[in-house]
C-alpha cells in the first residue's frame, strides 16, 4: 500500500521538454519545478532538456545587451542588495544624471562591443509624470535612437502609464523592472514599496505594447520555493525577456556577509527557469563571474543571452573574454525580438561587421 505521504514520481527532464515542444508551455508545474530547484533530478539531465528547448526556439543565436548608470546613487528605496541605495553606506557616491552625449556614446561603445541594446538604468523609486527628471530621460531616449548605434531600453523605476507612453513615442522599445524575487520573499529584501507597485508598472508597460524586461536576483537567502513563485509569476505575465542575476555581495549593504551560490545550483537555477520559460529570452546578468570555469556552460543550460560589458556597480570580465567564448561556441549574436515580441524598428535590423581580426558578430547599422 502507497503511504499517503509519498509523493508523486519525478517527471523526467525530457519528457518535460517532450511536452513543451509538443506546444504545452506550461508543461513545467509549480511543484515539479520547486522539486528540480530543491536539488531532485540529475543535473546533466536537467541542462540536456533544458538545452533543447534553447535550441528549438533560439537556434544558435544570442542576445547581447549593455546597460550603464544614467543616475548613479542616492536611490531612497531600501533594496537590500543594492550598492545604490541610500540606506546603505557603500562606495557608490550618487551623481548627476549622464548627459545626452554620454548616453549616445555608451550606446556606439555596446555596439562596439556586439551589443544590440543598451539599457539605461537610474537609481530612484521612479518620476512623476511632467518631471525634469522624466523629461531628461526621455530625451536620451530619442537621442539614443536617432544615433541608430543600438535599440533604447531603460530601468526607470516606478513610472505611470503615460510616462510609458512617452518614453515608447520617444524610441524605448523595451522597459526592464525586475520582481527580484516571489512575491512571499519579498519583503525580506524591499519594504519601501511593494510587489504590486511593480506589477502594475510591467502590465501598464505591456498594454503599450513595449516589451518588458523583468527577472530577479538569485542567493539573497531565498528558498527553492521562492524562486519557483518567481518563475511562474513571470510565465504568468508573459515577459519578453528574464534577466538572470546572481547576488554579488557589496560591503555596506543588508547582504554584504552573503556567500555566493554554487556554479552548480547557479547552473540549475538556469535550467529550471527554461524549462519553466520556454519562449522567453533568458540572459545571464550580474554574478555570473561566481561560475568560474563554468561561464560558458550557461548556454548549455539554456540561457539564451547575456549581458557584456560592465554591470552598474560591480565589473564584468573582459569584453574581449566574451566574444572569444561565443566564438568557441559557434554562437552569433542576434537582436532582441524573438518573433511574438513586438519586432524592432526596421533600421535596427542586423548586419554583420567584417573588420579584420573582429569578432563577427551581428551589430547595428
Amino acid at each position: 500500500m502507497t503511504s499517503p505521504d509519498a509523493r508523486p514520481e519525478l517527471p523526467a527532464p525530457h519528457a518535460i521538454a517532450d511536452r513543451i515542444l509538443g506546444g504545452e508551455w506550461d508543461a513545467l508545474d509549480g511543484a515539479t519545478l520547486v522539486r528540480y530547484l530543491s536539488g531532485e533530478g540529475e543535473l546533466g539531465d536537467l541542462m540536456a532538456a533544458a538545452d533543447r528547448l534553447r535550441r528549438a526556439r533560439f537556434g544558435d543565436e544570442v542576445h547581447l545587451c549593455s546597460i550603464v548608470n544614467a543616475k548613479m546613487g542616492g536611490c531612497p528605496e531600501d533594496c537590500g542588495f543594492c550598492a545604490q541605495s541610500k540606506h546603505f553606506t557603500t562606495h557608490i557616491k550618487a551623481d548627476k544624471f549622464l548627459g545626452h552625449a554620454d548616453m549616445v556614446a555608451a550606446s556606439r561603445k555596446a555596439q562596439g562591443q556586439g551589443a544590440t541594446a543598451l539599457g539605461l538604468v537610474t537609481a530612484t523609486r521612479g518620476y512623476e509624470d511632467g518631471s525634469k527628471g522624466l523629461k531628461h530621460m526621455i530625451e536620451g531616449i530619442r537621442q539614443v535612437r536617432a544615433a541608430g548605434h543600438t535599440e533604447a531600453h531603460a530601468s526607470l523605476g516606478i513610472v505611470s502609464k503615460e510616462a510609458l507612453r512617452e518614453l515608447r513615442d520617444a524610441g524605448m522599445t523595451e522597459f526592464n523592472h525586475n520582481l527580484e524575487s516571489g512575491r512571499s520573499y519579498y519583503e525580506q529584501i524591499v519594504t519601501t514599496h511593494t510587489y504590486d507597485d511593480r506589477l502594475n508598472t510591467i502590465r501598464a508597460a505591456k498594454e503599450l505594447g513595449l516589451r518588458t524586461c523583468v527577472g530577479g536576483i538569485f542567493g539573497m537567502g531565498e528558498k527553492p520555493e521562492h524562486r519557483a513563485e518567481l518563475a511562474i509569476e513571470l510565465r504568468g505575465l508573459d515577459v519578453d525577456e528574464v534577466p538572470i542575476n546572481f547576488l554579488v555581495s557589496i560591503e555596506g549593504t543588508n547582504l554584504q556577509h552573503v556567500d555566493p551560490l554554487p556554479p552548480r545550483e547557479m547552473l540549475r537555477i538556469i535550467a529550471c527557469f527554461r524549462l519553466a520559460l520556454p519562449r522567453q529570452n533568458i540572459f545571464i546578468a550580474a554574478g555570473r563571474q561566481h561560475l568560474g570555469q563554468l561561464q560558458p556552460m550557461i548556454f548549455a543550460a539554456g540561457a539564451s543571452g547575456m549581458m557584456i560589458g560592465d554591470f552598474l556597480t560591480t565589473p564584468n570580465r573582459s569584453t574581449q573574454d566574451d566574444l572569444d567564448m561565443l566564438e568557441q561556441l559557434g554562437l552569433r549574436g542576434r537582436v532582441c525580438a524573438t518573433g511574438e515580441a513586438p519586432p524592432p524598428r526596421p533600421e535596427m535590423a542586423p548586419r554583420v561587421e567584417r573588420r579584420a581580426g573582429a569578432t563577427h558578430l551581428p551589430v547595428l547599422a
